[in-house]
């Protein structure tokens, strides 16, 4: 799916629930929670989230990066969450020349470890359940690459991982359908290396929800 298609998605469910269902109102606040959260990760190498392509004995796929996130946030005042994040997004680019029997495959994959700060716009005391927020963090990226080289006489295997610092910000929206229980639809843009020009840098879409336990007095 593209990045357009999924933020278009996103916006339709958020009209749907806000239309349907009505905002809930945050009688009970939380003050901690996890969640998961489904991603596209754009990067400057990459191409779309899935292409098959066909020509003269030779065929390539490539599935693009695609992967997920576990979130663990923790309220500290009326408006702002210490967040830790761990996440993996990876991506296949597979060759295979039928003529010669050769085939190339190379799988990339990046695991962030981050700790980050999400600001709400509207404070634990507004009834609204649309949570509009922004956010900010850095941390460790591991970068690896793992390439399989076949042909029809041997097998060649090359591993290797890359550590790199890095940063992100990013916005987004939670749409709490409970006191408990959220929707949450958000964007954020990765520096790697802090350098927006890094070939793995680039802008990051997801989707998931949330559960939230204990009690934060307003």
């Amino acid at each position: 799916m593209k990045p357009s298609l999924l933020k278009s998605v996103a916006i339709l469910v958020v009209l749907f629930l806000f239309t349907s269902v009505g905002l809930a109102g945050q009688t009970d606040v939380k003050s901690t929670g996890i969640g998961f959260r489904g991603t596209y990760w754009k990067m400057a190498e990459n191409q779309d989230l899935v292409s098959v392509s066909n020509h003269f004995g030779n065929t390539s796929v490539n599935v693009g990066s695609g992967g997920g996130w576990l979130y663990l946030f923790s309220r500290v005042n009326d408006y702002m969450f210490f967040e830790v994040t761990l996440g993996t997004v990876g991506s296949v680019d597979e060759e295979t020349y039928y003529y010669e029997t050769n085939t190339k495959v190379d799988v990339f994959a990046v695991t962030p470890i981050l700790l980050g700060v999400r600001y709400d716009l509207l404070s634990a005391e507004n009834q609204s359940g649309l949570r509009p927020y922004i956010s900010f963090g850095g941390g460790p990226y591991w970068i690896s690459t793992v390439s399989v080289r076949e042909t029809a006489f041997d097998e060649e295997v090359t591993v290797s991982t890359e550590f790199n610092r890095g940063g992100y910000v990013g916005a987004g929206v939670n749409f709490m359908l409970a006191s408990w229980l959220g929707l949450n639809f958000d964007m954020k843009y990765h520096f790697i290396d802090f350098n927006k020009n890094h070939k793995y840098s680039g802008y990051e879409w997801g989707m998931g929800f949330s559960v939230m336990w204990g009690s934060y007095k307003l």
